[in-house]
């Protein structure tokens, strides 16, 4: 139960982190369109501000999710987790249609690869060939 509960904390974290970035390129995307809205500050950039908010409220949730994480799972084991985050702001920022990034093979192959190299390192011990060392 307890190892579920951190399992779960990591997710959070990784998913809040993820939005975080996503949050706050949207935000970013309205205040650059805004162009001279930053020398005559308007109602117009309170979108932009809340997207950029929101992030930032993203990422204190996804730290504190983190910190009671780290004190229920191994570092080692719950650190390389993180990178799925890249997966998510990947998938996130093509599927958006705000953000409307585009799909690549590199981009894809990348992505292909951060979530094998996951796999690699945080299965369980004992689960390599017998021989293996690391």
């Amino acid at each position: 139960m307890k190892q579920n509960a951190a399992m779960l904390w990591v997710v959070a974290s990784v998913v809040l982190s993820a939005c975080a970035q996503l949050f706050m390129k949207a935000g970013m995307l309205d205040l650059h369109g805004l162009g001279a809205g930053f020398a005559n500050p308007g109602p117009e950039l309170l979108p932009a501000v809340a997207w950029v908010l929101g992030g930032l409220g993203c990422y204190a949730l996804s730290m504190m999710f983190w910190l009671a994480a780290l004190t229920r799972y191994e570092l080692s084991m719950a650190y390389p987790l993180l990178s799925l985050s890249y997966v998510l702001v990947y998938l996130g920022a093509v599927w958006w249609p705000r953000l409307g990034e585009t799909v690549s093979f590199a981009k894809t192959a990348g992505i292909v690869l951060i979530v094998l190299g996951v796999v690699l390192v945080t299965r369980p011990a004992g689960s390599g060939k017998q021989g293996e060392s690391c």
